[in-house]
């Protein structure tokens, strides 16, 4: 029989959203409505920094807005409008006023434990930071560790008021703490270290199937809610090039289209990281630091458009787009689709095209040309295969409507 909790818990109060996780939603929440996240999230952030737990959240929201300028109100009532309509009357501010801190979010000896040895996989400061605070929050919200079990992780990582998106993330946190868990569980004590045995101890009151069934715990999202944001047709990338009127803009633009950069990859990319000789080009990926760049294969078409940029600029050192900014890219990529007369949702009334569309149009457009699924992960650099095989369920999705019905 499946086990439950006991009474005396399903009756506490549900404890306060920390302020990390209202971030992260709102975030998510810009992008679904308005296709970009720009400021708004930086000044919501540092009203929250300054949120004080035994007053109103909103009130103080009001009053944090009424010092601002005219443009701060205007963004600040955005994330107003987001609170109002997720009904968060208040928060546990988790938020370090210092962002400068290497400090992280680690409370939990179990989470401890875990992020010591996970430091491999977890390269970026941010992620540990995100992977700490998921997991003291939900050891908090099961109080015994005898109460890491499905129930339990289904509860929190589906609790009303979170986004797909969120969902999904606690989802995967919990996955890799449970898995990470089982190697030890599962390993003979004379095959693990004086201190692996200390670990696995440690788990004596969690259950090798209540790991396992976290482990392989499923999402409710939707597959189709997996796709936030849109792709081009080919036609549609070949036209976005011919709007493209100044050499930046094309080697911008064919960086991310042809090449699957990202946004911040444009951003950071030096004149030295491109190779034109053996035709490859050096990232500065995601959540990476600047010595552990990754070499891809410089796209021909691409090659052209970046060397008529540097003649045109003369630019022999430094960054390949001095004084690039995401506002900036941003507004280019938004221009250009106007100008390709993208449209928005119907159903859904918001954007589902930003910048990193293009990187999307890059993955699914190799899919689509017969491009082999490990060949476009290593262009793309995704960690998990799992992150590629989206295209692949795309375009299973597309030929599934357009031939099925006409099957008999």
């Amino acid at each position: 029989m499946p086990r439950h909790l006991p009474k005396k818990r399903a009756q506490l109060p549900a404890p306060l959203r920390p302020a990390s996780e209202i971030l992260l939603d709102y975030e998510q929440w810009l992008l679904t409505n308005y296709g970009s996240v720009g400021t708004y999230r930086d000044h919501a952030k540092s009203f929250l920094k300054r949120f004080r737990t035994k007053g109103s959240l909103l009130s103080q929201l009001d009053t944090f807005a009424g010092k601002k300028s005219i443009t701060g109100r205007s963004i600040l009532n955005r994330f107003r409008k987001f609170l109002e309509e997720k009904q968060i009357n208040s928060t546990e501010n988790d938020l370090r006023r210092d962002t400068r801190e290497s400090r992280l979010p680690i409370a939990n000896a179990y989470v401890k434990l875990f992020m010591a040895t996970s430091t491999d996989r977890l390269k970026s400061p941010k992620t540990l930071s995100t992977y700490a605070t998921i997991l003291n929050n939900y050891f908090k919200f099961i109080g015994e560790l005898g109460h890491f079990e499905k129930i339990t992780a289904e509860r929190f990582v589906f609790s009303k008021g979170r986004s797909p998106f969120t969902s999904a993330l606690y989802g995967s946190v919990l996955k890799a703490f449970a898995k990470w868990a089982l190697g030890y569980m599962t390993t003979p004590d004379e095959e693990l270290s004086i201190a692996e045995r200390k670990i696995k101890m440690a788990f004596g009151e969690v259950s090798v199937k209540s790991l396992r069934d976290v482990a392989m715990m499923k999402s409710k999202t939707s597959p189709r809610k997996l796709y936030y944001k849109e792709s081009l047709s080919k036609r549609q990338r070949d036209q976005l090039m011919t709007f493209c009127k100044t050499s930046q803009e094309k080697a911008m633009i064919g960086l991310m289209v042809y090449n699957g950069l990202r946004p911040v990859e444009v951003e950071r990319l030096g004149v030295n990281d491109v190779d034109f000789k053996k035709s490859v080009i050096a990232i500065w990926g995601k959540g990476r630091d600047q010595q552990s760049k990754e070499k891809i294969i410089l796209f021909k078409k691409v090659a052209i458009w970046l060397k008529a940029y540097l003649k045109e600029t003369k630019i022999k050192k430094g960054k390949f787009f001095p004084g690039l900014s995401y506002k900036t890219l941003h507004h280019t990529v938004t221009q250009l689709f106007i100008k390709l007369k993208l449209k928005f949702d119907k159903k859904m009334n918001h954007q589902i095209y930003s910048p990193h569309s293009l990187r999307h149009t890059c993955g699914q457009l190799m899919y689509d040309e017969g491009v082999p699924l490990e060949f476009i992960q290593r262009t793309l650099r995704h960690t998990s295969i799992e992150s590629t095989l989206v295209y692949a369920r795309k375009a299973i999705e597309k030929s599934y409507f357009k031939q099925m019905r006409h099957l008999w």
